[in-house]
C-alpha cells in the first residue's frame, strides 16, 4: 500500500491524509445539481478537474488483502495472525512484523502456503508474548522482494474479555454530505462530525467498533474529480484507538444514475481501498461476489453483510450478479451457513440497510428481505436512515433486537454502545457526541505531547451511562522512570522516540467527573521490549563539565548488535532538550556529540543535564554539567 501513516499517538501535525484534513483553498464551484443528468451537467463535472480542491491518493491495495483497516485482525499474544497476500507463487519465505510508530515487533512464521484455488497466499504469523495492547500496522515481506504494509489493521488484545462493550456508528459520509445545487468538493464538514465521535470513543475505549456503512459520500466520484474521499477516510479511521469493522453501504459501492461515471465505478473504487479486487471475478476457492465476512470475539460471532441499492433508481450494475434488492441469494445462502456454523455462540448481524424486496421505497418498516425474528440471531444492527427514531422496528430491550442507528454526518454525531456479558448482547440508547448534554470532555493541566514529567486530566461525562472500561493515554517524557497513576490503574506503557505512553484505565461515572494524573516513580525502565535491568555500555562524557558556547561534549557507546537507538538530552525536570540520535545503528562503537544547544539551536542555561540512550533491549544514562 502507499501513503504515510499517522503518528502512533496522533501528536503534532499529521500528514495530509490524517486527522483534521482541510482544503488548501476554499472554493465555491456553483455547479448544477449532480443529480440532474444533462449534457451541461457532464461539462460541469468535467470542470471540477480544473479546481484547486484536490487531494492525494490514500493507500490502495497491493499485496496484503487481509487484514485491513476496515477488516482488522483481533489477536492475543501467542495467537496466529492469518494474512492474505496477493503475490506470485515464487517466494520461498515470508516475514512479518507489527509496527506502532517507531516500534517494530517481529512475528515468527507459523505456516501457510500459496493457494492455487484462490490465486494468493494464506500465511500465518505468531504474535509474541509481551506485546502491548494497541492497534498496529502490519508489515509483510518475502525473500523475493515483495513488500507491503497495511495501516491500522491488527489489534493485539491481552485476552478476550467476558464483560465488555462495543460501539456502533454509521453514515459518516466523509468528507461531507451535500446534495445542493452549490455542491462543493471542498466541503469537509463531515470530518468534524466524525472527529467529535472519535474523540469520545477514544476515551470510552470499546473493544471494537462496528460501522454499518456509507463511510464515504461519493464512492463513484473518487477518481472523477480527484476528491479522493477514500484516502481521507483512511486517515480518519487511523485516529481511532480501537479496531473498526465495516459493512459497506450504497454510497460506498453504488452511484447515482445521472452522474458521468459508469455504473459499477464506486464498487471498483471501493475494492481498491477497502474491498477485495478479486470480487470482480471470484476464484474457485472463494466464489462469492460480495465482501461479506464474520469474526469471533469470545462467545460472540459478528456477521457482516454488504448491502446494495441496485434497482435502477440509484445504481444499475450487473443485475444478474448483484440483483436489485439489498442482498443476493448468494449472500443469503452464505449467511445461513455462517449462522449454522456459529453453533452455540451468540450471533449479531450487521449491514447498512435492508432495502426491501425489489424496488426500494426507503421504508424503515418493511417488508424486509431478512426476517430477523426467525433468522436465529440475537439481533441485527443497521444504518442508512440518518434520523431513525430510537426503538424503531423493535425496542432495544427486545430479543432478537432489530435496531437502526442515526448518522454521524449532519451534526448528529451518533454512536450506540452495546454491553456484553458472557456473550449476551444488551443494546443501549443512541448518544450524540459534542452536545452540551451528551458528551465527554477532557481538560488537561498541561500539554499531552511528551514534554511533561507530571500531568493530570479531568474528564467530564455528560452521558447517562458510566464508562467502566475507559482508558486515558498520557504521553510523557521518557526519562528512565516508571510512572504511577492516581484516579486509575496503569495498564501498560509503550516507549518510542523519547516519549512514553502511559495507559491508565479508569471508570467514568454517569453524569459526573473523574480526575487522573501520572507521575514518575523509581528509576527503572520497563515497557515494550522488557528492558529492565539491562544497560548500554555508555562511557562518561568528555569533557565534563564543558562550556556550551566553546566546546562539544562526547559520549562513546557500544552495541553488541545492530539496533534502533534513541539518544536524547533531558533537564532535571525531565523535559527533553535535544535529540542526539534516533534510528538504526550498526553493531560496534559509536559517538554521541552534543554542542550544548536545544533542538531549536539555542544555547542551554548552565546546569546539570542527563544524556539518555535506549535500544529495544537496554538503556543507559550519564550526567553532563554545563558551565558558563
Amino acid at each position: 500500500m502507499r501513503g504515510a501513516s499517522c503518528s502512533a499517538w496522533n501528536l503534532g501535525s499529521p500528514p495530509m491524509n490524517c486527522r483534521h484534513l482541510r482544503p488548501l483553498l476554499l472554493c465555491a464551484l456553483g455547479i448544477l445539481s449532480p443529480r440532474a443528468g444533462s449534457a451541461a451537467q457532464a461539462e460541469n463535472f468535467a470542470a471540477l478537474l480544473d479546481t484547486t480542491c484536490h487531494y492525494g491518493y490514500g493507500d490502495t491495495h497491493t499485496v496484503i488483502w487481509k487484514p485491513l483497516a476496515t477488516l482488522p485482525g483481533l489477536v492475543r499474544p501467542g495467537d496466529t495472525l492469518t494474512v492474505w497476500a496477493y503475490a506470485p507463487s515464487s517466494p520461498t519465505s515470508w516475514s512479518a512484523s507489527l509496527r506502532f510508530g517507531a516500534l517494530g515487533v517481529p512475528m515468527a512464521a507459523a505456516g501457510g502456503s500459496f493457494q492455487p484455488s484462490l490465486g494468493w497466499w494464506v500465511l500465518g504469523f505468531r504474535v509474541p508474548q509481551g506485546v502491548a495492547e494497541e492497534v498496529y500496522d502490519l508489515a509483510l515481506g518475502s525473500d523475493t522482494g515483495v513488500r507491503d504494509t497495511t495501516r491500522h489493521s491488527v489489534k493485539v488484545l491481552p485476552a478476550f474479555r467476558s464483560d465488555y462493550y462495543f460501539a456502533q456508528i454509521s453514515d459518516t459520509h466523509l468528507p461531507e454530505h451535500s446534495f445542493s445545487p452549490n455542491f462543493s468538493t471542498c466541503d469537509t464538514s463531515g470530518m468534524a462530525d466524525f472527529d467529535a465521535v472519535i474523540d469520545d470513543l477514544n476515551l470510552i475505549h470499546p473493544e471494537f467498533i462496528l460501522h454499518t456503512g456509507d463511510l464515504v459520500n461519493e464512492g463513484e466520484l473518487e477518481e472523477y474529480y480527484r476528491d479522493y474521499e477514500m484516502g481521507r477516510a483512511q486517515g480518519m479511521v487511523s485516529r481511532l484507538r480501537d479496531p473498526m469493522f465495516l459493512s459497506s453501504g450504497n454510497h460506498d459501492i453504488g452511484g447515482w444514475q445521472p452522474t458521468p461515471p459508469p455504473a459499477g465505478t464506486a464498487r471498483k473504487n471501493w475494492w481498491r481501498y477497502f474491498g477485495w479486487p478479486f470480487l470482480a471475478s471470484p476464484p474457485a476457492g472463494a466464489p462469492y461476489h460480495s465482501q461479506d465476512y464474520s469474526f469471533d470475539y469470545d462467545s460472540l460471532r459478528v456477521i457482516a453483510l454488504e448491502a446494495y441499492l441496485n434497482n435502477g433508481s440509484y445504481d444499475n450494475y450487473q443485475t444478474g450478479t448483484y440483483g436489485g434488492g439489498s442482498f443476493t441469494s448468494e449472500q443469503i445462502g452464505w449467511l445461513t451457513q455462517e449462522i449454522a456454523a456459529a453453533g452455540p455462540r451468540h450471533k449479531l448481524v450487521m449491514y447498512h440497510f435492508d432495502f426491501d424486496q425489489g424496488a426500494n421505497t426507503g421504508s424503515t418498516t418493511g417488508p424486509w428481505q431478512l426476517n430477523i425474528a426467525t433468522l436465529g440471531v440475537d439481533g441485527a444492527i443497521w444504518g442508512h436512515d440518518h434520523s431513525v427514531p430510537e426503538n424503531t422496528v423493535t425496542p432495544y430491550t427486545a430479543r432478537p433486537f432489530n435496531l437502526g442507528c442515526q448518522s454521524v454526518i449532519d451534526g448528529k454525531r451518533t454512536f450506540r454502545i452495546f454491553r456484553v456479558h458472557n456473550g449476551h448482547v444488551s443494546p443501549g440508547p443512541m448518544h450524540h457526541a459534542g452536545t452540551t448534554t451528551d458528551s465527554l470532555s477532557a481538560t488537561w493541566n498541561g500539554p499531552n505531547d511528551g514534554s511533561q514529567v507530571r500531568l493530570g486530566v479531568t474528564v467530564t461525562n455528560r452521558f447517562g451511562e458510566p464508562w467502566d472500561h475507559a482508558r486515558l493515554v498520557f504521553i510523557m517524557v521518557d526519562h528512565d522512570s516508571n510512572y504511577a497513576a492516581t484516579g486509575g490503574t496503569v495498564a501498560q506503557t509503550i516507549r518510542q522516540g523519547g516519549k512514553i505512553g502511559v495507559y491508565v484505565d479508569c471508570v467514568l461515572p454517569a453524569a459526573g467527573s473523574a480526575a487522573a494524573s501520572v507521575y514518575p516513580t523509581t528509576p527503572i525502565v520497563v515497557g515494550v521490549g522488557d528492558r529492565a535491568g539491562r544497560a548500554v555500555d555508555l562511557s562518561p562524557p568528555r569533557p565534563n563539565p564543558f562550556r556550551a558556547e566553546a566546546r562539544r561534549v562526547t559520549l562513546r557507546y557500544s552495541l553488541p548488535g545492530a539496533a534502533v537507538v534513541t539518544a536524547a538530552v533531558f533537564d532535571l525536570n525531565g523535559r527533553r532538550v535535544a535529540t542526539l540520535r534516533h534510528g538504526p545503528v550498526a553493531a560496534g562503537e559509536h559517538d554521541l556529540v552534543w554542542d550544548g544547544r536545544t533542538e531549536a539551536g539555542q544555547a542551554v542555561a548552565p546546569g546539570v543535564y542527563m544524556v539518555r540512550l535506549a535500544t529495544p533491549a537496554a538503556t543507559g544514562a550519564q550526567k553532563v554539567v554545563v558551565v558558563q
